[in-house]
């Protein structure tokens, strides 16, 4: 990278917030999952410098410059997930938003908190419950995960069930757009947050979106993996603490058997606040980290909060439910303490050395089959797999299968990665589509918006990021650090020869 620019980068952050040592760069090449080192060849994933911006102001600074520059900039959070959204293609400016990590405001009177994107949802969580207040839903990694990253890449979790997705809680956001080349980067007009745009150079914006926005429109944002701009602040609607909160567990052999109790849970008068399903697999593989034996049993697990009335109702209709059903519940201990582990979905990784996964979002009168399938890759490969799938709405859930490996033995590594392929495939066989895209799903991006919405999309692309600065190389389609993209064709064959190499190794 021209010194120039490094130099500029250090005069809007200062000399502490920026770096160029080779270790910590190497660091930031990776996210949740490394990448084999035969892969390293063929993308830049080592960025040329890290950024930590402290404003908004900063963060324009830095688009204007790079987009100026042409320079690829990679918004970065937490990092916690493994599809490359954070993974540098070709090289350039990783900006890491770790010190936009205050809380501006709290309205305990009209329920919503104006929060930095930096924020993770645990530190944000433990400070409302100061106020009797919480948030309405949030990842499973919440100890570790932002509130921007989250809205950027997901937003579907623990709560969704009751309140939707992210998307339905956010009043605004506070989003950074790059613009086209020449743009100022040495003076920007200050303003509070939401009340609009900045009166300056129109190539460069920190906008004001919110549900009422028609241009741009919040959707653009949601999801979308960073490609239009940087999110630096979020409103979102809270509530109050609940009064009281009850969690059930029931047991079975057959995962149909699950299945359907679950779809029959979604219709419940007192809507559920979370229902998961963990299967056999992954609780044999949790019970294996604690050094205990494990039955061969699937659980559902449900959460009801709200009054104690409400609660009370809720937890005597789930009993009538699962005793027509002529399941097995589980005592309230074991039930409260599957409950504690709800952050932790990762921690088997400790039986490692390596964790990968499969994430994909299924119908929900299809979850049966796709665990079932999931679950017969087990013999096929010859590997142990957990799968843990949430339901986030009366029609979906969202499903992750994980599964150990070695990164240290190179080939046999590279093999395993066909399992994220068939594990995204189950889902997409069952009307389902993958839950994120990054670097490594990208190819599957017509599948996860359809045809009309990756049309206006793409013009978005055009028009808020002109010079395709943002994040490039991924989501849209997958392209090597040489600028040539990954087709489909040479993706499902390269798949299908690593899934037929890993029966055998």
């Amino acid at each position: 990278m021209d010194p120039t620019i490094i130099a500029r980068l250090s005069e809007i952050v200062g000399e502490n917030d920026i770096s160029t040592s080779p270790l910590e760069r190497t660091l930031y090449g990776h996210d949740a999952a490394p990448i084999p080192g035969l892969l390293t060849r063929f993308f830049k994933t080592t960025p040329d410098v890290i950024v930590r911006p402290e404003s908004a102001d900063e963060v324009a600074r830095i688009l204007c410059l790079a987009s100026d520059s042409k320079v690829p900039v990679i918004p970065r959070a937490a990092a916690s997930w493994s599809l490359g959204g954070v993974i540098p293609v070709k090289g350039g400016i990783v900006l890491d938003l770790i010190k936009l990590n205050r809380i501006r405001e709290v309205s305990r009177d009209e329920l919503w908190v104006e929060v930095e994107a930096g924020v993770v949802w645990q530190d944000l969580m433990e400070q409302l419950l100061e106020q009797g207040l919480t948030v309405l839903s949030y990842p499973t990694s919440a100890p570790s995960s932002t509130v921007g990253g989250w809205v950027s890449t997901g937003g579907y979790g623990i709560g969704s069930l009751k309140y939707g997705h992210i998307g339905q809680q956010i009043e605004a956001l506070e989003v950074v757009t790059p613009g086209a080349s020449g743009s100022r980067t040495d003076e920007l007009p200050r303003r509070s947050l939401f009340t609009g745009l900045y009166n300056h150079d129109p190539r460069s914006e920190i906008r004001s979106v919110s549900k009422g926005t028609a241009n741009p429109k919040m959707e653009w944002f949601l999801g979308t993996e960073g490609q239009f701009g940087v999110i630096t602040r979020v409103k979102l609607r809270i509530r109050k603490h609940p009064d009281r909160t009850a969690v059930r567990g029931v047991c079975a052999t057959r995962l149909q058997d699950l299945a359907d109790l679950v779809g029959e849970l979604t219709g419940m008068r007192e809507v559920p606040y979370c229902v998961k399903v963990l299967d056999s697999g992954l609780m044999a593989l949790r019970r294996k980290l604690r050094g205990v034996d494990a039955e061969d049993k699937n659980l559902v697990l449900a959460v009801f909060d709200g009054s104690a009335k409400e609660v009370r109702a809720a937890t005597a209709a789930f009993d009538q439910i699962v005793s027509q059903h002529g399941l097995e519940p589980i005592a309230e201990s074991l039930a409260e303490a599957e409950w504690e582990e709800r952050y932790y979905p990762m921690r088997i990784g400790r039986l490692g050395p390596t964790l990968l996964g499969g994430e994909t979002i299924v119908p929900l009168d299809q979850l049966g089959p796709v665990l079932s399938e999931i679950r017969s890759l087990q013999e096929k490969y010859h590997l142990e797999i957990g799968t843990e799938a949430h339901v986030v709405s009366k029609g979906w859930a969202v499903v992750l299968a994980l599964y150990l490996a070695d990164e240290r033995k190179a080939l046999r590594y590279m093999t395993r990665l066909a399992v994220i392929r068939d594990i995204v495939h189950i889902g997409l066989t069952h009307g389902g589509k993958p839950y994120g895209l990054g670097l490594w799903d990208a190819v599957y991006v017509r599948r996860r918006f359809g045809r009309k919405d990756l049309q206006e999309l793409k013009r978005v692309k055009k028009r808020l990021d002109p010079n395709g600065i943002m994040n490039p190389g991924k989501f849209f389609r997958a392209d090597t650090r040489f600028g040539i993209p990954i087709p489909m064709p040479l993706y499902a064959t390269l798949m299908n020869i690593l899934s037929l190499a890993c029966r055998f190794l």
